[in-house]
């Protein structure tokens, strides 16, 4: 029986997908086996498939097109490996992934599971961008009160916890965001701070081609996610709570002034947050006001706010939460 199952779902993805399956199969663990469910594509994805002798690789095909939800818990069923690794059609995992990841989950038997950062690739392999997220459990915790903190196919999950979850097919385009949240509130949850996937970014991603029935799923995770810390937000409040994360995703000039009118309205919804947390105790309380108050000078900065940067309401006055938010905002913002 392998040590890792990799899963990889696979729909029209000629293109790219004999780089994905030999990013796999150059891994630098050996001990894998390859689950490539094919959700009924048309193309000749299926003969780049069965071209492969590697007895590791075991594929499977929907008769019909199921979507992806379905091909992944399909996958998910056919694993026999300790622990499951996700992987898409169209990436590149580098060669020591596989080793990394596994050397932190059995280090760290507390943790259920762990992403890594990833460089941005276009349809040429040229890079064209980083994706680095948070790295520790407890700010891992409140990022997902917000938005997804991990790489979707850079995850490797114990495969035990998996199989008590599973996908929602009720969150679809934002099954990952839905899972993660409801994981992390049961279990331990990091990201290895190395660049071991090369994920591609081109006009068939889900976030291009959904992007306006993502933003809607994802609205409901995260309203999920308040009403389990005690909150209710009003219109305006889930705005401020999105828009303070995403400051460079303003879909246009008026929420842009919205944003900008509405500056105070974000002071008093932080309060609200951590009020609600120390009642709750959902989070932990100092990475929570480390967090908020990193998301605040973002906000200030990109607002021309710069004397507000200092002292909002909700942050206490208390110099390792200062420290460390300094030691965040590094983090954030360094270049590789």
């Amino acid at each position: 029986m392998p040590k890792i199952s990799v899963i990889l779902p696979v729909y029209n993805a000629s293109l790219f997908l004999k780089k994905a399956i030999d990013s796999i199969i150059n891994q630098t663990y050996t001990d894998w086996e390859l689950i490539i469910v094919n959700d009924g594509s048309t193309d000749n994805s299926e003969d780049i498939i069965v071209n492969y002798s590697d007895n590791r690789i075991k594929y499977s095909r929907n008769e019909v097109n199921s979507g992806l939800i379905a091909t992944l818990n399909k996958a998910i069923a056919l694993c026999s490996g300790k622990y499951i690794a996700r992987m898409d059609a169209d990436d590149i995992s580098l060669a020591s992934r596989f080793e990394s990841q596994l050397s932190f989950l059995e280090q760290n038997t507390e943790y259920a599971m762990c992403g890594t950062f990833a460089r941005i690739i276009d349809q040429e392999d040229k890079i064209t961008g980083k994706i680095v997220h948070v790295t520790d459990n407890d700010y891992l915790k409140v990022n997902l009160l917000f938005s997804v903190p991990f790489v979707h196919p850079s995850i490797m999950i114990r495969k035990d916890i998996l199989e008590t979850e599973l996908f929602d097919k009720e969150y679809l385009h934002a099954e990952d965001f839905d899972l993660w949240t409801r994981i992390a509130r049961k279990h331990k949850v990091a990201n290895i701070p190395d660049f071991l996937l090369k994920y591609r970014w081109h006009n068939s991603n889900v976030s291009v081609t959904n992007s306006k029935k993502q933003e809607e799923v994802k609205n409901q995770i995260i309203i999920r996610e308040l009403n389990l810390l005690g909150l209710s937000p009003d219109e305006n409040e889930l705005f401020l709570h999105k828009v303070s994360f995403s400051q460079f995703d303003a879909k246009n000039k008026e929420e842009e002034k919205k944003s900008f009118d509405n500056f105070n309205g974000l002071e008093e919804w932080f309060s609200k947050i951590i009020k609600a947390n120390k009642t709750n105790q959902l989070y932990n309380n100092n990475a929570l006001i480390e967090f908020l108050w990193s998301r605040w000078v973002i906000v200030c900065i990109m607002q021309n706010r710069l004397t507000k940067i200092v002292k909002p309401k909700f942050v206490p006055y208390n110099i390792v939460i200062w420290i460390k938010t300094l030691k965040l905002l590094a983090f954030l913002s360094k270049k590789k």
